[in-house]
């Protein structure tokens, strides 16, 4: 069996299948095989997949990363410490896409300045609640970077344009001119151009005339890239691994798919901490802003993180952060003004980002996407209490975000906020809310074919906004929640994984591999040992022509996965040997070089 196929088994036993009883909505339904079945309106758009999102498309576990480096906090600030810490392990080789995590010890790290990561493969993390990262700065700054020196690149000469009449939401295949170089395997951007046209049915071309000040939107500004990966090529038809989010109607936009390159950073995480501002009022402002901001990153994570007082977010994902999970984390008692720009306890402006079991107190947007934010993006089974503003998109049509399971004493609303702000105008399209609770949701539809989704929620809605009325968007099961799907998002994760595993069985591959650093080595080596599925392994040590010298591992009984051996060599002669595997059946054998 291959590593993938079991955790792809694994994710599937986690997730559970759901149970066929009787549907309170007519848009998605579970057939009698148990998958879900979605009934597509006039123009052919269905309610998308949302899973395509989180830490390696969710289809694999957050990574269990072997410490490397240990530190322990200092009196006074902590910046100089924790820095040399992070660039040692940066200096580290990478070992698939991994260098390894810093433990930081229980205690206080006070820290003055922001602290940076910027290479892949670097985790931080804590012993739980007693590790406290503390911003003790007197200017408004964030307590941890994550982020690449460069993100995405566009390669403009691949670029092709869609050609189909109308592409609805959901779909996960369009065509392209002829004479592309696509193949599986690709990432792409699927670009949305809209014209003035669309700009003008939507009235955000007319923003200043409510306030001179706002500002109207201009089409140029609306050119949205959505990321994918190409999964099927067939002739002109190209297929996605992640629906499109938004319309494409000749009419009202033009769509192009080009190949990019990615220099992001990856296997970053931050974990298992507990971090806080200083301030010297209740409406201090020059103190910790973001806990934790990401940028030009793509598969990494933020897990049992809770940070107090910080002014902005406990974690911001920028619009340069792809594939990034949020597990388990607190935004708490946020100090700032209560105003705009300010309280975002969980901001993506990034995409196919998932934010999961995350709860807010005494927030703003707690739970939000900003502007021009591409998705899918997914909140799932999040909570927020003493909240003074709306959860979901906040301004400048965001797309393709599924609140699920999002709990509140404050708002949820998709709306047009008109001249809001600089112009806030559409906050967002193609919006589910599912079996959500609020006491006030606001659920408004834009012109033409665009929707927003309310299903199985809990609470009133009306179409009446802040700032506008417009047609109210399509609500079902009002007051009842979908029993049959629970969760929108673990549903179709189901479905997706069940996919993916049938078309990864292939027996016949390699069950095991091992890597040996440094190589070549004086004293000591590290060995790295992957394997598909739970094995007794034996690893010897040969000369050359194979025969053994002695063992250095002798039947032992691994797991799956990735395991780290240190030992000592200091006792061999220089020379070249062979390190040799054995896990059942299977055989490998690498040379390791000795200079003593």
């Amino acid at each position: 069996m291959k590593k993938q196929t079991k955790i792809l088994l694994f994710l599937l036993l986690t997730i559970g299948f759901q149970s066929v009883k009787s549907q309170t909505t007519t848009l998605v339904s579970i057939d009698s095989n148990g998958k879900l079945t979605y009934k597509p309106d006039s123009k052919g758009t269905v309610v998308p997949d949302f899973s395509g999102v989180g830490y390696q498309n969710s289809e694999k576990p957050i990574p269990v990363v072997p410490v490397v480096k240990t530190v322990t906090a200092v009196v006074g600030d902590n910046v100089a410490n924790v820095q040399a810490a992070i660039n040692e392990v940066a200096a580290m080789p990478l070992v698939n896409g991994i260098r390894g995590a810093i433990l930081f010890k229980a205690g206080t790290y006070e820290m003055s300045t922001t602290i940076n990561v910027t290479a892949s493969g670097i985790v931080l993390r804590g012993e739980g609640q007693t590790t406290i990262f503390k911003a003790t700065g007197t200017v408004q700054y964030d307590l941890i970077h994550i982020v690449g020196a460069s993100g995405k690149t566009d390669i403009t000469s691949t670029q092709k344009q869609v050609t189909d009449a109308f592409v609805p939401v959901g779909t996960k295949s369009v065509t392209v001119q002829s004479g592309h170089s696509f193949a599986v395997g690709d990432w792409v951007h699927f670009r949305r151009e809209p014209n003035d046209a669309w700009i003008h049915m939507l009235g955000m071309d007319t923003l200043s005339h409510i306030d001179p000040l706002a500002t109207d939107w201009t089409a140029s500004s609306y050119k949205i890239s959505f990321e994918r990966k190409i999964t099927s090529v067939q002739g002109n038809i190209i297929t996605f691994d992640a629906p499109v989010m938004d319309i494409i109607d000749p009419v009202y936009a033009n769509a192009f798919v080009l190949k990019f390159t990615s220099a992001r950073i990856s296997n970053c995480g931050v974990e298992n901490l507990k971090m806080t501002s200083s301030y010297i009022s209740s409406t201090d402002e020059l103190h910790g802003w973001n806990a934790i901001f990401m940028d030009n990153v793509e598969n990494c994570w933020v897990k049992k993180v809770v940070a107090y007082s910080f002014g902005y977010s406990c974690v911001n994902v920028n619009d340069g952060g792809s594939f990034v999970t949020v597990d388990s984390c607190s935004m708490l008692d946020a100090i700032s003004v209560i105003t705009g720009g300010r309280r975002y306890s969980f901001n993506l402006n990034g995409q196919r980002c998932l934010v999961q079991n995350c709860i807010t107190r005494n927030g703003r947007h707690d739970f939000v996407d900003g502007s021009r934010t591409p998705g899918p993006n997914v909140f799932y089974n999040c909570s927020a209490t003493l909240e003074h503003a709306d959860i979901g998109p906040h301004h400048r049509w965001s797309t393709g975000i599924l609140i699920d399971n999002v709990t509140t004493d404050g708002q949820i609303r998709v709306q047009d906020r008109a001249d809001s702000g600089s112009g806030h105008g559409w906050s967002g399209a193609q919006i589910m809310f599912w079996n959500c609770t609020s006491p006030d949701f606001v659920v408004q539809d834009p012109p033409s074919y665009h929707c927003n989704w309310a299903i199985g929620c809990v609470g009133p809605i009306t179409n009446v906004g802040q700032w506008t009325t417009n047609p109210l968007g399509i609500v079902e099961s009002k007051g009842t929640k979908i029993v049959a799907i629970p969760s929108l998002f673990k549903a179709q994760l189901a479905d997706r994984l069940k996919s993916l595993l049938t078309a990864v069985l292939n027996p016949g591959v390699e069950k095991a591999d091992f890597q040996i650093i440094p190589n070549p080595a004086s004293n000591s080596i590290r060995l790295i040992v992957s394997l598909a599925e739970a094995s007794n392994i034996q690893l010897n040590l040969c000369d050359l022509t194979g025969k053994s010298i002695k063992p250095l591992i002798a039947n032992r009984l691994n797991e799956a996965g990735t395991t780290f051996f240190s030992l000592n060599t200091s006792n061999l002669k220089s020379g070249v040997y062979l390190v040799e595997l054995t896990s059942g059946e299977f055989h490998k054998s690498s040379k390791l070089i000795i200079k003593n």
